[in-house]
């Protein structure tokens, strides 16, 4: 039986994830370090099969015998604020922890690390600064790995449906930052999952490889406002608000545990999300993305 390691498991992307594989027979270990319904995670499989692992540092040696022993490292584990610790440990340095571990023990099994769509077109963040020095020393000290940069991922139960979906049942009028013709390119959580699932079974799956995960469809974020009010079939005022001004109230906000964003979260707002089209994609693993208005129009349905 295959053992697959996946830190961040317990969050909305690794459930979908430990869902599906599950299937496959795996043994799934999920380490975490803050307190998570370890019942809920266990019944996402057969009993036995999903097992949650409390820690606090990667360097604890029931970690080093985990990913030692493991055939599939997955790290989901991300960081969008620096008020318990900095992008450079929290991100950089957790993952160079588990890749010396691998170098050390001349493990050459698969290290699957999800970055970020657009990362290194980012060069005013040290969020994604961390990032892109993950993805190189991935490629220069790994034999086997899968870098997977997705847009926003949405589904049942993501966070950028729920809070719109929130906002629009409460609010006449919705906030609309800068003038909303940013541009992303969101990808359906199954996909993700079946995506994963694919390259976890793949036993062929050698070399480095980076994956950019989109769907078919690019929207403004005005189109999207726009269809989530044409779905609820809703008449919403949206309120443009220059990012400067919001940049000024986000970074009072964050400091307070009230904050519905931070600024890297804002980033996505400032910027184009789609993808560069010049890496593999979900149709490299014969997925078709599915049609996400007919996935939105589900979710808005099953909230009103």
């Amino acid at each position: 039986m295959k053992t697959v390691i996946i830190f961040g498991g317990s969050g909305f992307v690794g459930q979908h994830i430990i869902r599906r594989i599950a299937k496959n027979g795996y043994k799934i270990i999920v380490p975490h370090q803050q307190q998570v319904n370890e019942a809920k995670l266990r019944l996402l499989g057969e009993t036995g099969q999903i097992i949650p692992i409390r820690f606090q540092l990667i360097n604890e040696t029931t970690i080093i015998n985990q990913i030692q022993k493991a055939d599939i490292i997955l790290n989901l584990k991300t960081l969008w604020d620096e008020k318990t610790t900095t992008y450079e440990k929290g991100i950089l340095d957790f993952n160079i922890r588990i890749i010396d571990i691998l170098k050390k023990n001349f493990k050459n099994n698969l290290f699957i690390y999800f970055s970020g769509l657009g990362i290194d077109n980012n060069n005013y963040s040290k969020r994604s600064e961390a990032i892109i020095k993950c993805e190189e020393y991935i490629r220069h000290n790994l034999v086997n790995s899968v870098i997977i940069r997705p847009g926003i991922i949405i589904g049942g139960g993501d966070q950028f449906l729920n809070k719109l979906i929130s906002l629009f049942k409460i609010s006449l009028f919705i906030p609309l930052f800068g003038n909303g013709e940013s541009k992303f390119q969101p990808v359906f959580v199954d996909d993700v999952s079946l995506a994963i699932d694919k390259i976890v079974t793949e036993k062929n799956f050698l070399g480095n490889h980076l994956f950019e995960f989109v769907g078919h469809e690019i929207f403004t974020y005005k189109e999207m406002y726009n269809f989530i009010a044409l779905c609820f079939n809703f008449k919403r005022f949206f309120i443009p608000l220059p990012l400067s001004i919001v940049k000024m109230g986000v970074s009072i906000l964050e400091k307070t545990p009230f904050s519905p964003l931070n600024r890297e979260q804002l980033k996505l707002f400032e910027n184009d999300n789609i993808s560069s089209a010049n890496h593999k994609n979900l149709l490299d693993l014969d997925i078709n993305p599915q049609d996400l208005r007919e996935i939105i129009k589900r979710i808005v349905k099953k909230n009103t």
